[in-house]
């Protein structure tokens, strides 16, 4: 049976690759440090370290026993949040990756609900496009997604929450306002877009390549459209929105949907998380919350509609 003790002092000297200095970190003395790794190897029947000159380099057994030590301290940690949420009443911090589209109309109801159910949750929210987002979920700098749900190169869970649609939107002034308007009249104007790595630009241009037309002329490129509606009002410029942002009273004066049919992208909107990622209760929370305010959404919708 290992000694818990003995496995961090291993990692930690396994890190700093230098008994003197691992000693002083762990605030003991470098013989009992060296006491403790000798147990641990007799434990093992194997060495985990070896002479390199003048300073010490991990055997094979030595580099599985530092990355699982790694695992199991990082276990550790996770095991005393969950315990913490759980006494405190699924509280905890949420690290929560959001699209710019959902920041406008999906995040606002999910955090008015959080708050009313668990007020003494923190939700640590990054906004970007999907491509940025899914990078930081990679590397476990945040716990999920919330936005419209892509193909992705890794497996993921995605739960859909509600639906939406994409399309061309612009100033109430803008020249073409108010009428019908072709691919090609359409790609005589500046527009506002995310990067090409993001998949709700690679569809729009995938349209007018199809119908043998110019791309859209892009005169501005951003990393979130977050920002977008004010900055379309204000620049003249068109863009490829969420039609759930142009019913918010903020931007339904002075933004219009500028027709066309072919350029309207139907996706669906839910939360996404690693396949096989751990999920604390307050990830949970968030996941059921976010589900709970989609259906609202959806009920709402068809409310509308047959009204």
């Amino acid at each position: 049976m290992l000694n818990n003790r003995d496995l961090d002092y291993f990692v930690t000297a396994a890190e700093m690759m230098n008994l003197r200095l691992a000693s002083q970190n762990l605030n003991i003395t470098q013989p009992a440090l060296s006491k403790s790794i000798t147990r641990l190897e007799k434990e093992l029947n194997i060495k985990l370290f070896k002479r390199a000159g003048r300073g010490l380099e991990l055997t094979e057994a030595g580099r599985v026993l530092y990355q699982r030590g790694l695992a199991l301290q990082s276990s550790y940690l996770e095991l005393g949040e969950i315990m913490n949420e759980l006494s405190s009443g699924a509280g905890g911090i949420v690290r929560v990756g959001v699209s710019g589209s959902a920041t406008q109309f999906l995040l606002p109801e999910i955090c008015k609900m959080l708050q009313s159910q668990v007020p003494n949750m923190k939700l640590e929210i990054q906004i970007g496009m999907n491509d940025v987002l899914f990078t930081l979920l990679e590397r476990h700098a945040i716990d999920v997604i919330i936005g419209p749900l892509v193909n992705y190169d890794s497996p993921v869970v995605q739960l859909p929450v509600t639906a939406d649609r994409v399309i061309v939107a612009a100033s109430r002034d803008h020249p073409l306002a108010g009428k019908p308007a072709s691919l090609r009249e359409l790609s005589r104007y500046g527009w506002i877009l995310p990067a090409k790595t993001v998949s709700m630009r690679q569809w729009l241009d995938k349209m007018f390549y199809e119908n043998h037309c110019s791309p859209p002329d892009v005169k501005v490129e951003i990393s979130s459209l977050a920002s977008v509606p004010g900055l379309i009002a204000k620049s003249g410029l068109l863009s490829f929105l969420s039609e759930n942002i142009l019913v918010e009273e903020e931007f339904l004066s002075r933004l219009i949907r500028i027709d066309n049919d072919q350029l309207v992208m139907e996706r669906r909107v839910g939360i996404t998380w690693l396949e096989g990622a751990f999920l604390s209760p307050a990830t949970q929370k968030v996941i059921d919350v976010t589900k709970s305010v989609g259906q609202k959404m959806q009920m709402e919708a068809r409310r509308i509609l047959e009204d």
